[in-house]
Parts: C-alpha cells; structure tokens; sequence
C-alpha cells in the first residue's frame, strides 16, 4: 500500500487568548511582523472566486531553512502576502504557478511553519492544510539561487489548481467521459455499477497533495445525488493496481489507493450532501485498464 502524506496544521479556532503576538520570530529569518511586499486579504470559507489569486515577484536573500531545517529556497525578509481567513468545515489550499522552480512557506495563525517545493508538480510547490485555522496566514514564495521569478500565488478551498479548469489538472468543468446518473437514497440496484477504462496522463495530486495515479483531465463519471441518512461509498475492481478521486459537491477532494483490499481503491463519505460528484479512476504509469466502478449506500 502506498501511503499518502498530506500536510496539515492543528484545528485550533483563534480565541482571544491566541494572538498573532504568541507567534515565535526567528532571528535574521523570514520575519511575519514585517509588512507584507504585496499586501493582505480577507477571506471566509465559501469564498468566491475561487481560487483567490495573486501576482507575486517571488524570491528574496533569506534562506528559507532558517525556519525549518528541511524548508527550501531564499525568499524575502517580509511576508510576499498575508491571508485573514475564516475558517469552515474545507482544507485551504495554497499553491504557485510559475515558469521556474519556486518553493512556498507559510506560518500559520498557531505559529507553524509549512513548507513544499514541488508537490504541485511541474516544479510548483503545493501546501494543504487540512482542518485550518481561523486567523492570519503569512505566506512566502521562495527561488533558488536568488533569482527573483513572476509567479501566481493561488489560495483555494476546491484542492488549488486541480479545480481551475486546464488540461494540466483534474477538471470538473469538463463533461465526464463516461456520462452520468441520477441516484436518490434507497436507490436499487445497490451497489450501482459502471465500467470505466481507468487512467490519463494527468498526476492526481494536482487535485490534492498526496493523492496517487495518473488520471484524465475530465472526470470518468458523475453521480447527482439525493441524500438521506446513509453513507454513500465508491469503490473501484479492476485487474490492476488502481486508484480513486473524488470531488465532492461543497468542493471537497478525496482520494483512496488501496483502502478495498487487493489493490482496490475505496472512498466512503460519511453523511454526504446532495448534489454532484465528480468521479476519477486512476491508474499507475501510462497504463489504460478496464475497471468496474460502484456506488453503494449498504458498504
């Protein structure tokens, strides 16, 4: 089994005895009580656009290890950009596009320090914080050698750059390739089934960090779903190692490699919500495999 590391910060809600003032500055590093070279913004779960970019001369002379040891990249002394968020029940996202290999760090509304090179692909780098906080995240983008790069910085509650529509990311703006259904709860045959040919070129962790298997750019298929009080479960059977990815209808990202046993992907959502999911199968290498694809409430 593989397993999957995502990134995530303590789910600890800002009270009045949290302050940015308990954060702890590390000497001659990146300093977050300094103004921010791009300014801040102020965001609540739901927001909209979605993601919330903005444009960033990323790089500095402060190397980003002085903060954390395996932290990479020189960035600036001040933060490039400050996020006052309010959280709700979505992981926040923070990613760069760039056409050099750039590195991002961020410090938390607790204090914690996050950091990524290239978990966005393509040499971008990518951070999830699962569970976040409600306060204020300072963020740096980082380059090596000292150079100074024109990047995009994306904050996103939808899993970052999977859920902008591209050929270089999973998109759920693009009609599924193997069509749709309508179920209701107590809907029969249970488990519904559909045969997919499973894989893509696409890396599924351009959805969100961690996840395995090369997927297409549009979903293999969507459910629209009527809730009730059931679990509603997907998994996948197939020959071959497979694995699955789910955008669920507030937005959210799951994926699964091995949870059905015998290399079988398996995401189970637990009091789920009305409306759409979008449906990926995926696949290791650039293999194309045959897999059956079921949907069930009695798991």
């Amino acid at each position: 089994m593989r397993s999957i590391a995502i990134v995530t910060a303590a789910a600890l809600l800002l009270t009045p005895s949290v302050s940015f003032a308990q954060k702890s500055a590390v000497r001659n590093g990146p300093d977050f009580t300094l103004d921010p070279n791009y300014g801040s913004t102020r965001l609540s779960s739901g927001f909209t656009p979605d993601p919330f970019t903005k444009s960033i001369r990323a790089g500095g002379s402060t190397q980003a290890s002085r903060v954390r040891s395996d932290c990479e990249g020189a960035v600036s002394s001040a933060p490039d950009f400050q996020l006052f968020y309010e959280a709700g029940s979505l992981d926040l996202t923070f990613s760069v596009a760039a056409s050099q290999d750039t590195t991002l760090l961020i410090n938390t509304p607790s204090g914690r320090w996050l950091c990524d090179d290239d978990s966005g692909g393509d040499l971008d780098p990518k951070i999830t914080v699962n569970s976040p906080e409600s306060g204020r995240y300072d963020v740096w983008v980082g380059t090596y050698n000292n150079s100074m790069v024109q990047s995009t910085l994306s904050i996103s509650e939808l899993g970052g750059s999977g859920s902008s529509s591209g050929s270089g990311s999973p998109d759920i703006n693009l009609n599924a390739n193997y069509g749709s259904t309508n179920l209701r709860a107590g809907f029969t045959p249970d488990p519904f089934t559909k045969s997919i040919l499973a894989g893509g070129s696409i890396p599924a962790e351009r959805a969100k960090s961690g996840c395995e298997g090369n997927v297409s750019a549009a979903p293999d298929f969507q459910v629209f779903y009527d809730a009730g009080d059931a679990d509603l479960t997907f998994t996948v059977e197939a020959d071959s190692d497979t694995t699955l990815l789910i955008n669920t209808p507030n937005g959210r990202w799951y994926c699964d490699d091995d949870s059905a046993g015998s290399l079988n992907p398996k995401v189970t959502i637990t009091n789920p919500q009305n409306g759409r999911y979008d449906v990926w199968v995926g696949t290791y290498g650039s293999d194309m495999v045959q897999s059956t694809l079921k949907v069930t409430e009695i798991d």
